[in-house]
């Protein structure tokens, strides 16, 4: 299912936890904005929350831990919202996973 409002793009999903559990995730994609370099496009704020994954490849060396910047590592955005009008310009699937876990299991 997916909402198209000129420059928002809302698409939801829906996952089976269990027989009786459905659980919702929602992706945003705002047209008109693309980076956190640009303002928003509602409001022309410059502040935003924002909420990124990193991982990578790890390793030691010597009695440390070692991030390898030569290896495989992938990052990039999960959440992006603005502080001034709180609206959201991007949102992955996966944050509101994150969310339920959260919600459920740490206290």
């Amino acid at each position: 299912m997916g909402i198209n409002d000129e420059n928002r793009i809302v698409e939801t999903y829906e996952l089976r936890l269990s027989a009786d559990e459905l659980l919702e995730l929602e992706s945003v994609i705002r047209a008109d904005w693309n980076a956190l370099s640009e303002p928003c496009p509602k409001c022309q704020g410059t502040e935003f929350d924002h909420l990124r994954y990193e991982g990578g490849h790890y390793g030691h060396h010597e009695d440390g831990v070692v991030q390898r910047t030569d290896y495989w590592d992938q990052k990039g955005s999960l959440y992006t919202a603005c502080k001034s009008c709180d609206e959201v310009l991007y949102k992955h699937p996966a944050y509101d996973l994150l969310e339920q876990w959260s919600d459920h299991y740490v206290k």
